[in-house]
């Protein structure tokens, strides 16, 4: 320990060697800046309201804190809590982030000295031929053991390994952030998923209930075919209904299996390991539950933005480290520990020994390097901010549209629900009035399939629907669902 003391006590005197030095070099450095002006925000539009916001946003309900529990869907909720713990895809993007925040703790721990522990151990021979010695001798071998304390330091007077810390800090900040946005978008592709099922469910079982109605057609018409009462065209008209629908089923049948199997894919199952019995059996009705986030509130909570946000703010710290990196840099190496011929030795204070130096340098060609990485990191710098004005104003483009598509397809639902009742109905008087024989078949099998077309037209703008207001929450930032 005494000799520890001894080495610190030096590394006082060195570095006062070592200062006169530096004020020395560092004219050669110029004027660097220790800190950077701020790059200019305010060309965001950071409006206080949504030009395209439905005043039924701001209705009385109870407001839902988690997007994905507003479609009060207990199974849905379940998935995506699922879906987090086993994606593979989100799995992977974990790991990265943390190694993203170990190699921030790597650049940290350059800030304080480095020691080191080390024992070793050499044995040698030399060759004295020539030498002529009295005993004759021509060689000797020697051992030599040495351990102790090896120490290095780079010290940090210009803040440039804090500014490579900073930025790391900056990195990792950046990793999270694409992680939970990886997050949130896997929870709107786990909810639309879950919605595309239910629609070809619906979509199925429609089918199942049309090639239903044109069997009971064809059988009709096949028996007064057989009697002599109708035409071979109408027969015809009848089969070709039929065939036609059961083409349609078999198509919806092959789309819920797709759609079965792409939800398994992102839950991280294996194929065929769920069924339609793990999905409610309508689409939800929606409502508007809650006032969404202002523009600037969305600046602070989509993640897009925010790790854009921290990509300008590491971007000007790689600024300042290359700047700095035209200043001098001041090093410290010592050791102290024992040095013997033999190893029962290295314990003895009688063989200890001590060593301490101290270095300086700086820049003075490099063929343009250093300049050329500092117009380099200023360009990036302004590439960073240029970067975060275009996400926010295509974040800010993406809301506006999503809250008018909210209510376009609201209104376009309301017109689609009373044509698919108008077609039931006139289906329904069609049947009827060619049974009575006032129309012919071809009307009547005309207007069946158009009130089914109707209804499956309605199905699939219901979930257009929900996949609108779903895009809205993630282009919002809004949180899905508490995190476990």
């Amino acid at each position: 320990m005494d000799t520890l003391s001894a080495m610190l006590t030096n590394i006082k005197i060195i570095s006062r060697t070592l200062l006169m030095a530096l004020l020395f070099f560092s004219s050669f450095s110029g004027c660097i800046n220790k800190h950077l002006a701020p790059l200019n925000l305010k060309d965001v539009n950071t409006s206080k309201s949504w030009k395209y916001l439905d005043h039924n946003f701001t209705s009385n309900d109870h407001n839902t804190t988690f997007w994905i529990q507003s479609f009060n869907i207990d199974n849905l909720n379940d998935a995506v809590h699922y879906a987090w713990n086993n994606n593979p895809d989100l799995l992977s993007l974990a790991e990265q982030t943390i190694a993203r925040g170990e190699e921030a703790v790597m650049n940290g721990s350059n800030l304080l000295p480095e020691i080191n522990l080390g024992v070793n151990g050499s044995r040698s021979k030399r060759n004295l031929i020539g030498f002529n010695l009295p005993n004759g001798s021509t060689s000797f071998t020697s051992d030599s053991f040495n351990s102790g304390l090896n120490l290095s330091w780079e010290i940090d007077l210009w803040g440039k390994i804090k500014d490579r810390k900073l930025s790391s800090d900056k990195k990792f900040k950046i990793a999270k952030s694409e992680y939970y946005g990886a997050r949130l978008s896997l929870a709107g592709e786990v909810a639309r998923s879950w919605f595309t099922v239910v629609e070809a469910i619906n979509q199925y079982e429609l089918s199942i209930k049309t090639t239903s109605t044109f069997e009971k057609n064809h059988k009709y018409l096949s028996n007064r075919f057989a009697n002599g009462l109708v035409s071979t065209l109408e027969k015809d008209l009848a089969l070709n209904a039929l065939s036609s629908a059961q083409a349609n089923q078999t198509m919806r049948k092959r789309l819920l299996n797709q759609s079965l199997r792409n939800y398994e894919l992102l839950l991280g199952q294996n194929s065929g390991s769920i069924n339609e019995s793990n999905f409610t059996s309508i689409l939800p009705n929606l409502k508007f539950t809650q006032t969404p986030p202002t523009p600037s509130q969305t600046l602070e909570t989509r993640p897009d933005l925010i790790s854009a946000r921290y990509r300008l703010e590491a971007a000007g710290y790689d600024q300042l480290i290359s700047e700095k990196s035209l200043l001098p840099s001041i090093s410290i190496n010592g050791n102290s520990g024992s040095r013997t011929e033999e190893f029962s030795d290295l314990l003895n204070s009688n063989f200890r020994t001590w060593e301490l130096s101290g270095s300086i340098s700086q820049p003075i060609f490099n063929n343009g390097r250093l300049r050329a990485n500092i117009r380099r990191s200023k360009a990036l710098r302004k590439a960073a901010l240029a970067n975060y004005h275009s996400t926010a104003l295509r974040a800010f483009a993406e809301v506006e549209s999503l809250l008018a598509n909210e209510s376009f397809l609201k209104t376009e639902e309301s017109y689609l629900s009373n044509a698919t009742n108008a077609a039931k109905s006139a289906a329904e008087a069609s049947w009827n009035r060619y049974q009575n024989g006032v129309i012919g078949i071809f009307d009547t099998l005309e207007s069946q399939r158009q009130a089914f077309q109707a209804e499956s037209k309605l199905l699939n703008l219901r979930k257009q629907r929900i996949f609108n207001r779903i895009q809205l929450f993630l282009a919002l930032g809004s949180p899905a669902l508490p995190k476990q």
